[in-house]
């Protein structure tokens, strides 16, 4: 089964994200179901659990690799969920495990899964006019679609949630190449 991640703003506690903001990640996630995905986000709150809402809502399957220790922790639109205890270290699980991602808003928590999926090789989908690194990012990178001169994966840019999970569904059978440092094993462990 095809696997998107959604990474983005979370919201902690008595916390609300923007309305605009949150029906994004939900008609993010209502695309992934319909594009047949299973959806995987952090599990948490925020653009997470607005995407894993649109994707149940939708029919689909989601998927979320919590940061605690306790599965109660999760969202209640999760359908299966790991409770890793790994804090913010569960950023790889969703950044490198998935076919595609997409970036929705988003805070350093979501910068980090970006470098990590770039690095790995996965195929990132921008949805920008959604805040925070989603609208800053394109200005930060070079030629305006890759992290850094070593070209691992080319960054996708797109203007609705209809557009992202397009380009994420049709990017998610892009060969992978991975890390060039000798530090790091590379995508699949070589």
């Amino acid at each position: 089964m095809l696997t998107i991640g959604v990474i983005g703003r979370s919201a902690r506690e008595g916390e609300s994200l923007p309305e605009t903001v949150s029906l994004a990640a939900y008609e993010v996630g209502r695309g992934v179901a319909a594009a047949g995905a299973a959806l995987v986000t952090g599990g948490t709150g925020g653009v997470m659990e607005h995407s894993s809402r649109g994707a149940r809502e939708a029919g689909g399957l989601t998927i979320g690799f919590l940061p605690y220790a306790d599965k109660s922790k999760a969202n209640p639109y999760v359908d299966i969920a790991f409770a890793t205890g790994m804090g913010t270290v569960r950023n790889i699980l969703t950044a490198r495990g998935c076919d595609s991602v997409i970036m929705i808003g988003g805070g350093v928590g979501t910068l980090n899964e970006v470098t990590i999926a770039y690095d790995s090789g996965v195929p990132l989908v921008v949805l920008e006019g959604t805040s925070g690194w989603a609208d800053r990012l394109r200005g930060a990178i070079e030629d305006g679609k890759w992290l850094d001169e070593r070209r691992v994966v080319e960054i996708s840019f797109a203007a609705t949630p209809d557009e992202a999970v397009a380009i994420a569904v049709k990017r998610s059978g892009d060969p992978r190449h991975g890390t060039r440092l000798e530090a790091h094993t590379g995508w699949a462990g070589q």
